[in-house]
C-alpha cells in the first residue's frame, strides 16, 4: 500500500513538473521546456512561433522568487532591517505574523518563519483599477525565514506572477514594484 502511495506520489508531481514547462525559458531544453522525447534540441514550427510571441510580449523570462541573505543575523534583526527599508520606500507596514498564527495556539507557533506584510497604497490602488486580478498581490508581502545561516528574505515576483496575465499595463506597474522589492531587499541586506 505505501508503495502503490509513493508511486502514486512520483506520479502526480512528475505530472506538475510536466504541467509547468511554461516556467521554462525560451531556448532551454530538457523536459521543462515541453521538447518530443528523441528528439533533443529540435522544435517545431508551432513551438518556435509560440516562443517568438512569448519573447515578443515579454522578452525578459522573469525569476519566479525574489531572494537576499542577512548573513548572520537573527529574525528580530532582520524583521528591523526590513522594516526600515519597508518605510524608506514610502510604504506601509501592515502586519506581520508567524507563518502558522492562528492555525496552532500562540505558544506553538513557529518562530522561524515570519510573514510581513506591507502596502503603497496609492500603487495599490492603482494596480486594483487596472486589473481587479492584481488582487492576488496584495498586500505585498516577504517571508523571512531563520537558518544557521542567517535569515533568508523571499518575496514572489510580480512580474512573474503577471507574465501569463495578458495585460501590458498591469505588467508594466508590476516591472516597476519589483524594482521596489528588489531595493527593499538589497536596503535590508545591507
Amino acid at each position: 500500500m505505501i508503495q502503490r502511495f509513493r508511486s502514486f506520489g512520483l506520479g502526480l508531481a512528475l505530472s506538475a513538473l510536466g504541467s509547468l514547462s511554461f516556467l521554462a525559458g525560451p531556448g532551454c531544453t530538457g523536459a521543462l521546456a515541453s521538447e518530443p522525447p528523441g528528439q533533443p534540441g529540435q522544435v517545431t514550427a508551432q513551438q518556435a512561433a509560440q516562443q517568438a510571441a512569448q519573447q515578443a510580449t515579454h522578452p525578459v523570462a522573469e525569476p519566479m522568487i525574489l531572494t537576499v541573505t542577512l548573513a548572520g543575523a537573527d529574525m528580530e534583526r532582520a524583521a528591523a532591517a526590513l522594516h526600515q527599508a519597508v518605510t524608506s520606500h514610502n510604504y506601509t507596514f501592515v502586519r506581520q505574523q508567524a507563518i502558522d498564527s492562528r492555525l496552532v495556539p500562540y505558544a506553538q507557533e513557529v518562530r522561524s518563519v515570519r510573514l510581513y506584510y506591507f502596502c503603497n497604497f496609492d500603487k495599490m490602488d492603482r494596480a486594483l483599477r487596472i486589473d481587479p486580478r492584481a488582487a492576488q498581490m496584495l498586500p505585498c508581502r516577504v517571508t523571512l525565514v531563520e537558518t544557521p545561516n542567517g535569515v533568508d528574505l523571499m518575496a514572489v515576483n510580480p512580474a512573474w506572477l503577471t507574465q501569463s496575465m495578458d495585460n501590458p499595463e498591469l505588467h508594466a506597474m508590476c516591472l516597476d514594484l519589483k524594482r521596489d522589492y528588489q531595493a527593499i531587499l538589497d536596503e535590508a541586506a545591507l
